[in-house]
């Protein structure tokens, strides 16, 4: 439920008295990860869900019975027949449906640092586990990953935008203040007017963050590039054509750049998908963030094997 505790901060600002279904348990492949949940206030509005649409339905029925003054409860859902909610993907999730008021000050305080975007933890205990032999089930959520997107262009408008929707903390840099404004990049947590390089070297980053340097000024590029690379953030990438790749190499050597500093760059920047609008190219960038994050393939699912979540 923290994967939805914005909303759930809204309503209960606005008054409205919610349910919750959270996903406490999966055995086998199942679409959502423990933590997945599914609210519903009492004016009947839905956020989150739990599944890929299979058990959705039922689940606000059991909500609706919950604010309805009936009592927390567990559900199991498997392989159904056609008369039985059930999931296609052939795995069984355990939720609890449960009633937000049960949340003492202590859970509710988690609830405000994940909507605000801090590292928070909620035992599910406090919500009421239905039986007193069920065992308790421990949710956790991290702040935002960062994705920090070097040069105020278009493509930057499109990866922000995408990137933001995905769930990391985008930030904007560029020296130029014309471009890096906030009306460009409304869904970006912060946009610097600045040069990039000494932003990145004065901050710490983490292995699944992301720096992806969309610029076209070697001058400013390259030492936002070589920062990047010594900064510890798990992501390194730089657009531009092959040629403008071998252009940076060359500066980013004469700038210091050891072999093994260079190896790390990932340029040109993201996956062969074939676009070349903003928005396509967005998407092949994003999509090899994820990838690298994940220690995934980047490969088409059909023709990998294993399970298809990991």
């Amino acid at each position: 439920m923290l994967q939805i505790a914005t909303t759930l901060r809204a309503w209960s600002a606005e008054g409205r008295r919610v349910a919750v279904a959270t996903l406490v348990a999966v055995d086998g492949s199942a679409p959502r990860g423990v933590g997945a949940a599914l609210a519903v206030d009492d004016t009947g509005r839905v956020a989150g869900s739990i599944s890929g649409g299979c058990v959705e339905a039922d689940l606000v029925a059991e909500c609706e019975q919950v604010l309805a003054g009936g009592p927390a409860r567990r559900r199991r859902y498997g392989v159904g027949d056609w008369l039985e909610p059930g999931l296609m993907c052939g795995g069984t999730v355990e939720v609890l449906i449960s009633d937000v008021a049960a949340l003492d000050d202590a859970a509710w305080h988690q609830v405000e640092r994940a909507a605000a975007g801090l590292d928070a933890t909620l035992s599910l205990d406090a919500l009421g586990q239905g039986c007193a032999d069920d065992p308790v089930v421990t949710l956790s959520v991290r702040r935002p990953r960062h994705l920090v997107v070097v040069g105020a262009v278009e493509f930057g408008v499109a990866l922000g935008a995408l990137a933001a929707r995905a769930g990391f903390a985008v930030t904007v840099l560029d020296h130029r203040a014309t471009f890096a404004t906030k009306e460009r990049f409304p869904d970006a947590t912060a946009v610097v007017v600045g040069p990039p390089a000494a932003w990145i070297a004065e901050r710490g980053w983490a292995p699944d963050d992301a720096i992806c340097v969309l610029g076209h000024d070697l001058g400013h590029d390259t030492p936002a590039i070589l920062a990047a690379l010594r900064a510890g953030a798990g992501y390194v990438g730089a657009m531009g054509s092959r040629a403008t790749h071998e252009r940076r190499v060359e500066a980013l050597r004469e700038l210091g750049a050891t072999t093994a500093e260079i190896a790390r760059l990932r340029s040109p920047i993201g996956l062969d998908l074939g676009g070349s609008t903003p928005e396509h190219t967005a998407v092949a960038i994003l999509a090899e963030v994820l990838a690298v994050r994940h220690g995934a393939t980047g490969l088409p699912l059909s023709r990998t094997g294993g399970p298809l979540h990991r």
